[in-house]
């Protein structure tokens, strides 16, 4: 899955221990997505479980948030904006996205 990913203490919530929550990005014709601004995806929470997630890109510093409402909006467009970054049509994107797809030829490699 593509995935929007905070890495960090999350200053609104004054958190102690550096913490790092993935939002996981189904497909568009994935009916786990809802029908939303920022199209959420639902699959379960994987709190204390093991996974694993390459980091491709970055898009903005940890921020306090001034209320729970400039956090939502905010997170809902770093959701938005790591789809379309994982969408890209650039030499990096298109090599990062091989890697991660396992799809990577030696001509892409060099």
């Amino acid at each position: 899955y593509k995935a929007a990913i905070s890495i960090g203490f999350n200053p609104y919530y004054g958190n102690q221990k550096k913490t790092v929550e993935p939002h996981l990005i189904a497909p568009s014709s994935d009916n786990r997505r809802h029908k939303s601004s920022c199209d959420e995806t639902i699959l379960r929470d994987f709190y204390d479980e093991i996974i694993r997630l390459s980091v491709v890109g970055y898009l903005r510093p940890e921020l306090p948030f001034e209320g729970l409402e400039k956090l939502i909006e905010a997170i809902k467009n770093d959701i938005q904006k790591s789809e379309q970054l994982c969408d890209g049509t650039d030499a990096t994107t298109i090599q990062e996205r091989e890697w991660v797809e396992g799809t990577t030829t030696a001509a892409t490699t060099q």
